[in-house]
């Protein structure tokens, strides 16, 4: 058979094996197995050593492994001729098109992505994102060299991820998301010629349905104006007045002080877009700030959390701390952001004015008309900017700021 006479230098003079599979020579001479060196060109790039009882087994396989070899061959020269190349033009052209790829683990793949997205500025509520999704994609392929991973690697990867009670699917943009950071990743080792190709580039992004944002019925404003006003809440309070009247974000909020607020506007500085941007502020907003018109230093100061102007995550979980305490004694169920929602939809209604509401919230059109417009009437919003305080004496005045 010429396929096995092709690889008759491949097949080794019966030896015998022991138990750590190294080969011993029989003394007496006596057959006790035929080996057949595969060539890495027939096994993925990698020598390997089978062993069999017969010479014709080792021939007969070894006759086999260069079939398969050649039938895959015939098929991809067919598919080359298919697109007018040879095999040197092929060749060729992966020379000039294909980086080097290095082998580099997935593990250092991530360490040094975090590294260079820290030096490229980026802010620390994504670098925390980042290294979320990326510990959880590291563990899964923990010790796996980062150009071994595949498209289908990744895409059971996500079909796999569960919310976090361990059991129910991700949402579709917790899915999003993840794969989000997955690219990112993928895009960088591109780029170091880590990676010849992107393999989560062509994983086509989960479909979200369309979600109009909570908002508060101004009763519900009403109750939780009435509880902020307090002296329990007083470390919060013109926070929650600012968010429920001129929709800062709240990793806005930290960095604010009471000179961003003068001549009817609130300027905003540090924003998450990086695009400094005036707000101006409705009247009953003017209202209600009226008595601390003389405060100093930042607006926002919950009680027993620094400041530390890198990274403001310990103010802000401990303004949704509060919140969620607020919404606790006004008996008011509060969502995630509902604050900024409600202001931006009130804003619209009231106005019928999209571009400049979205200008004025530091959002595009586009998404005010996807997810705002409607949500409200005029009617509602008249309702809403009519909650103008009893009196400027209800209002309970923060200590001054340093």
């Amino acid at each position: 058979m010429r396929s096995s006479r092709s690889l008759k230098n491949h097949i080794r003079p019966p030896v015998k094996v022991d138990q750590n599979k190294r080969l011993i020579r029989s003394p007496n001479g006596r057959a006790k197995c035929w080996r057949l060196n595969v060539p890495a060109s027939l096994n993925a790039g990698k020598k390997r050593r089978l062993f069999f009882k017969t010479e014709k087994e080792a021939k007969d396989h070894g006759a086999a492994l260069l079939e398969a070899h050649v039938a895959v061959s015939v098929d991809l020269i067919g598919q080359l001729k298919k697109r007018g190349l040879t095999i040197s033009g092929a060749i060729q052209y992966a020379l000039r098109h294909a980086p080097i790829v290095g082998e580099v683990e997935l593990s250092e793949a991530c360490s040094k992505f975090l590294e260079s997205r820290k030096a490229k500025n980026c802010k620390p509520r994504y670098l925390a994102v980042l290294k979320s999704d990326l510990d959880a994609f590291e563990d899964e392929f923990r010790g796996r060299r980062l150009d071994s991973l595949s498209k289908a690697d990744v895409e059971r990867y996500l079909a796999s991820l569960t919310s976090k009670d361990g059991e129910t699917p991700a949402t579709p943009k917790t899915r999003r998301n993840v794969l989000t950071s997955i690219n990112a990743l993928m895009n960088f080792a591109v780029e170091q010629g880590w990676r010849g190709e992107n393999p989560a580039g062509k994983i086509p992004k989960p479909i979200l349905d369309a979600v109009r944002p909570e908002i508060l019925l101004p009763e519900q404003v009403a109750l939780l104006l009435e509880a902020a006003s307090g002296a329990e809440f007083a470390d919060i309070f013109p926070a929650v007045l600012l968010q429920l009247f001129a929709g800062p974000r709240r990793s806005e909020l930290p960095h604010l002080e009471w000179g961003h607020i003068r001549d009817r506007y609130l300027r905003l500085d540090l924003t998450k877009t990086r695009q400094p941007r005036a707000v101006e502020l409705p009247e009953t907003l003017q209202l209600w700030l009226a008595p601390f018109a003389r405060r100093k230093g930042r607006i926002l100061q919950p009680i027993g959390v620094g400041f530390d102007p890198k990274d403001t995550r310990g103010v802000e979980d401990a303004y949704t701390y509060r919140v969620s305490q607020l919404a606790a004694a006004a008996k008011v169920p509060l969502s995630k952001n509902v604050f900024r929602h409600t202001a931006i939809t009130y804003r619209e209604a009231a106005t019928s004015d999209l571009l400049a509401t979205a200008r004025w919230a530091g959002h595009t059109a586009a998404v005010l008309e996807r997810h705002y417009r409607g949500a409200a009437t005029r009617a509602d919003a008249e309702k809403f900017y009519s909650l103008h305080p009893a009196s400027a004496g209800n209002v309970v005045s923060m200590a001054a700021g340093s």
